[in-house]
């Protein structure tokens, strides 16, 4: 190729490929401008906290993911729990303290299906876990039961969006 069509042509093909591959993308943890609600449904949960812009926040599921007739240990609970994809990965167990925000929340976010029992956390102690009633009247205790086979405690999980 003569040195002409190499000066004419390779800035054309340059500008071409760069300009093709300079599309806005949209990632994980940008600043969509989307806000929210406290109580909306989204990613797959019911949104219970919001930062100050509303754009960004954390759900707790629709459902349980371990039933207690599951009978699950802490680890094989916690594993279920972040294998569950409705809305989305990225599942967990919540803390102590947004069992809290749950727990006394749950009517004002039209939190449904909650079994009146105990609910594994995910913040531990020495071969213990926390656990949330979620009867009357509902309490944080401490669970040795975590290395249990037999475990009658639930588990639904939250996530950031």
């Amino acid at each position: 190729m003569n040195t002409v069509k190499k000066l004419f042509i390779y800035p054309i093909a340059i500008t071409l490929i760069f300009s093709s591959c300079n599309k806005e993308v949209d990632s994980p943890g940008a600043n969509s401008g989307v806000t929210y609600e406290l109580g909306q449904e989204h990613a797959g949960g019911i949104i219970i906290e919001l930062d100050a812009t509303n754009e960004h926040g954390l759900v707790v599921a629709k459902v349980d993911q371990v039933a207690y007739v599951e009978k699950l240990n802490w680890s094989n609970s916690q594993a279920q729990v972040e294998a569950y994809e409705n809305g989305g990965s990225g599942w967990r167990l919540p803390t102590r303290t947004e069992f809290e925000l749950i727990y006394n929340n749950r009517s004002a976010f039209s939190l449904t299906g909650f079994e009146n029992r105990n609910y594994w956390s995910s913040t531990l102690g020495t071969n213990t876990a926390w656990s949330k009633y979620f009867g009357a009247p509902g309490g944080i205790t401490t669970s040795n039961w975590k290395q249990l086979s037999n475990c009658t405690l639930c588990s639904r999980g939250v996530k950031e969006f």
